[in-house]
């Protein structure tokens, strides 16, 4: 099996060969100075991205499917997906001048040399210490991939703890990988992460964003017993019902199409093109999980820290809450007062009972680039402001809401003075070209948060 090591810490004929395969496949050459930076910056041939999509559709590969059984380490999981990624990521080997905290300490375990390719920085990883008990498992949100937990990742690991991420089937490699996945494919991928870290470590600790979260509180619904070794559960934006009322239609729409949005896909850790289907299918996981969660007597005695913005525009914050006020009411044992809800909203929007049985947090703004976000995007929970790609001075700029109109996107791209918010009504109409926030402007408080939390 082809592991990191042997793919990046000198120059093979094995990594030769699978450069070669990845360029030669390419539908449009890339330019031998084009790189995952500097391709955020070509606005101009934003329609060409689009018509002709480079990177939306994956390349053919070889690699045998994971199993997904326990029995198999971790170490062999990390390797398949590096394989799967290097063969049909069409831009696997590009370079990405890009280097998180998390980046530099993989490259110095794994001997890696030179400027990081796309896929050292998109693929699932493990930070680890001789001879460790604990561990954070952390599993990413729908097309999304496990670059987006750099910056949590070492914060953990600077608290003592091994790291391990996980990438959901049909991520990593092309948005047309969503087109034909089940949302079972993604269950039975963390069924195993899940599983495997809790024979491996003493204490273990999972944490979601977005659909990774759904994953994990399904996963322990219908566990017939929680692993003793679990000892908390971190959500971040948690998928618990869709704040669009019509996302049950994915499902027969993409009986007729496939899909939703077409996009230039320029982010090189997150798939921009949407499918009809991934829409579905994280639809019916949130109702697998909500009808779970309804049926249950007792829940896992196991505390939960959910991270959330009142203003959420892909997910209902209302279902959230009572997401976790049925967490609350439904546990018996001692778990239910280590119950923690980091708020970036007002008090008066959070139900009454559940003032009274959750400790809650209000974080406020310390900054002037804080005071200046208007309100906190479903998209921005678990980035820090430091992100070289997402964050404050980040080279990316989220501006998928203004696709329909072309002048408006160019703006919301290039504009020297961009307001950074959520996608409400609210927000789109009182600033024009507005960025959807994509890092937390509270991640220092919402890191002592999650230390309270895991002390």
């Amino acid at each position: 099996m082809l592991c990191l090591t042997d793919l990046f810490r000198k120059p093979s004929g094995l990594l030769l060969g699978l450069f070669s395969l990845s360029i030669s496949s390419l539908s449009m050459a890339q330019s031998a100075t084009e790189n995952c930076v500097n391709i955020n910056t070509q606005h101009e041939l934003i329609e060409q991205y689009i018509e002709q999509a480079p990177y939306r559709q994956a390349l053919p590969s070889k690699v045998s499917p994971f199993s997904y059984s326990p029995d198999q380490s971790y170490q062999t999981y990390l390797d398949y997906a590096q394989k799967l990624i290097a063969q049909r990521n069409p831009r696997a080997m590009m370079s990405c001048p890009l280097s998180s905290q998390s980046y530099q300490l993989l490259a110095k375990q794994q001997q890696w040399l030179g400027t990081a390719k796309v896929v050292q920085l998109l693929a699932p990883f493990e930070l680890h210490h001789d001879n460790n008990d604990k561990a954070v498992l952390l599993i990413h949100g729908l097309t999304d991939s496990p670059y987006h937990f750099h910056d949590l990742a070492w914060h953990f690991y600077q608290q003592g703890y091994d790291v391990r991420t996980l990438l959901l089937p049909g991520h990593g490699t092309a948005p047309s990988d969503l087109v034909n996945v089940s949302y079972k494919q993604w269950q039975q991928a963390a069924d195993y992460a899940i599983t495997r870290t809790s024979q491996d470590y003493q204490q273990v600790y999972l944490g979601g964003f977005s659909t990774g979260g759904a994953l994990i509180l399904n996963h322990l619904l219908e566990a017939q017993e929680s692993p003793a070794a679990i000892k908390g559960v971190m959500l971040w934006s948690p998928a618990s019902q869709a704040s669009s009322g019509v996302a049950w239609m994915a499902k027969y729409v993409s009986w007729l199409s496939t899909w939703l949005d077409k996009e230039g896909d320029v982010d090189f850790a997150k798939y921009e093109s949407f499918p009809y289907n991934a829409g579905a299918q994280v639809h019916g996981l949130m109702k697998r999980m909500n009808k779970g969660l309804a049926k249950a007597d007792t829940l896992p005695d196991i505390p939960l820290l959910i991270v959330a913005s009142e203003h959420d525009q892909t997910i209902s914050t209302a279902a959230t809450l009572e997401l976790l006020g049925q967490w609350q009411s439904k546990q018996t044992g001692a778990a239910k007062s280590a119950n923690h809800l980091v708020y970036y909203g007002e008090q008066s929007s959070i139900p009454e009972e559940l003032n009274k049985q959750v400790m809650i947090e209000f974080p406020s703004c310390t900054t002037a680039s804080c005071s200046a976000v208007k309100d906190v995007a479903h998209t921005a929970t678990i980035n820090a402001p430091s992100n070289p790609h997402y964050g404050e001075n980040g080279h990316y700029r989220n501006c998928s809401h203004y696709l329909a109109d072309l002048p408006s996107y160019q703006q919301c791209k290039q504009g020297k003075k961009v307001v950074k918010g959520e996608k409400t009504e609210q927000n789109l109409a009182t600033y024009p070209h507005l960025q959807r926030l994509s890092y937390n402007p509270y991640y220092q408080q919402m890191l002592r948060s999650i230390d309270k939390f895991l002390q």
